[in-house]
């Protein structure tokens, strides 16, 4: 979008019409020229309409409205896709060189009308990684961290999606898939580092991993 107009301001908008490509933009006319493309939004918050004398300052908010429309539609597209944190969507839109106080009053508007919700996030995250990535509650904390996610919320996050499950059963699970594997390594002392550094590498706790550790590299060697 450029910064000015093609013609000089203020001129009257002579006509206002729906663009061919996309049928939620609209384009204004002032003196039967091109103006501007804008969202329909933009068009009903500045009660855009046939007449309406356009001058400099009023482009300025129509320029300054349909950037946030931008800002606001690039993060409607990735929060459908899937939930993100604030910081994500943040990161993501500084790449796209969106400005940041735009960015940042946008971020705040989605999280007041219930988009963004980095308590159900970090819920839905831990349970999500647990599940179908058998992520430990280290691993998982690291990287809800990372999503700067505040600290309480992680706190429970993990809570509630450790508290029903059975540590014991998902160490076995994991080991016993890569039986074969652990087995090629002859050495007994070395075969349980390895397979105490796997299970810690997922995100398990050391004191966790030790206290069935005996019983994991029994099953391995179990025919």
């Amino acid at each position: 979008m450029s910064n000015e107009p093609d013609h000089i301001l203020p001129a009257k908008i002579s006509s206002i019409s729906v663009q061919k490509k996309n049928k939620e933009r609209y384009s204004l006319f002032a003196d039967d020229k091109f103006l501007i493309g804008v969202s329909e939004s933009t068009l009903i918050d500045l009660d855009l309409r046939k007449g309406v004398l356009v001058t400099p300052s009023l482009f300025r908010k129509i320029q300054k409205a349909e950037g946030r429309f931008a800002v606001k539609s690039y993060m409607m597209k990735l929060l459908a896709r899937r939930d993100h944190a604030r910081r994500e969507l943040y990161n993501k839109a500084i790449k796209k060189d969106y400005p940041k106080e735009t960015i940042t009053s946008v971020i705040d508007e989605l999280e007041e009308m219930g988009y963004i919700d980095e308590k159900a996030f970090a819920q839905k995250y831990a349970a999500d990684k647990s599940h179908l990535n058998q992520w430990g509650p280290t691993k998982i904390r690291a990287h809800l961290y990372k999503k700067g996610i505040k600290e309480s919320y992680i706190d429970e996050g993990i809570r509630k999606t450790f508290e029903d499950i059975d540590l014991r059963e998902m160490f076995f699970n994991l080991v016993l898939k890569r039986k074969r594997r652990f087995l090629r390594e002859e050495d007994s002392y070395k075969r349980k580092k390895k397979v105490f550094n796997y299970l810690n590498q997922k995100g398990f706790k050391s004191n966790s991993i030790f206290k069935h550790l005996d019983e994991l590299m029994e099953a391995i060697t179990d025919e």
